[in-house]
């Protein structure tokens, strides 16, 4: 970019030109390119949409011959489109969940709203990292980051779509929430299962041992964070002078115990 006034060369970061201290005008983008971005948003979830119609009559056996029609660049793409369902799913759920929602924004404050946004995000990401981990630890054969990502997210379908009709469902229906969230758990568990051993490749033995060591460090990961989430929202609630009772939700300690 160069200046308009004396044609000086122009850094990316300046707000004047560092010659005739002109003020650099740049232009906004244009239409054009934000049509493009959209279409390439539209079409991300246009091809997610697809894969998951390829292997949503069968996600165990049809797992990998949908990543392995999808090649590994685009199925990272489409595994991150599934992570982004994820964390949405799971924020809707857990909101769903919550009995007492009022004032529940002013009770988390801005930390514990960045917190919570983390936690849901917790197990694309571990899932993802946890299946790179296995596959440079065992030596497995196939895969690549794509397919790390790719498994992880759509592993994570079952439990997502279970959080959301857990959260519609209310905590008076305990029985059904239960029977549904060991249906996904169970065929999340599978599908990683099938992601570990057939895309990447690992040996039947290493994808048995490398399946729960995965799911027990993110559920550890995964309820740290939301113990950090709910003592943000009871601390600003006694800090605020408002009645707690609602959120001691057995953490530990509570408001008398200040």
């Amino acid at each position: 970019m160069y200046c308009q006034q004396c044609g000086t060369s122009l850094p990316e970061a300046v707000t004047a030109c560092p010659s005739c201290s002109a003020p650099v005008i740049r232009a906004a983008p244009s239409p054009a390119a934000a049509a493009r971005v959209a279409s390439s948003v539209k079409a991300a979830y246009g091809n997610a949409l697809s894969a998951l119609k390829g292997f949503a009559g069968d996600p165990v056996g049809r797992l990998a011959p949908t990543y392995e029609a999808l090649g590994d660049h685009k199925a990272f793409r489409i595994g991150l489109t599934y992570g982004v369902v994820s964390l949405l799913c799971f924020l809707l759920g857990g909101y769903l969940l919550i009995p007492f929602k009022e004032g529940l924004f002013e009770h988390l404050g801005v930390g514990g709203v960045l917190r919570a946004i983390v936690f849901a995000a917790l197990p694309f990401g571990c899932a993802t990292l946890g299946g790179l981990a296995t596959r440079k630890v065992f030596g497995g054969q196939g895969g690549g980051k794509g397919g790390d990502g790719f498994v992880a997210g759509a592993a994570l379908l079952p439990a997502s779509l279970a959080m959301v009709v857990n959260g519609l469902l209310g905590l008076e229906r305990t029985g059904l929430a239960t029977a549904i969230s060991v249906f996904a758990g169970c065929t999340g568990v599978l599908m990683l299962f099938a992601g570990y051993s057939r895309v990447a490749r690992l040996s039947e033995r290493a994808a048995t041992l490398a399946v729960p060591i995965v799911v027990v460090l993110s559920l550890w990961v995964a309820r740290s964070m939301a113990s950090s989430v709910l003592e943000t929202a009871i601390e600003n609630s006694i800090k605020s002078g408002s009645d707690s009772r609602g959120w001691n939700l057995n953490l530990g300690w509570s408001r008398e115990d200040k």
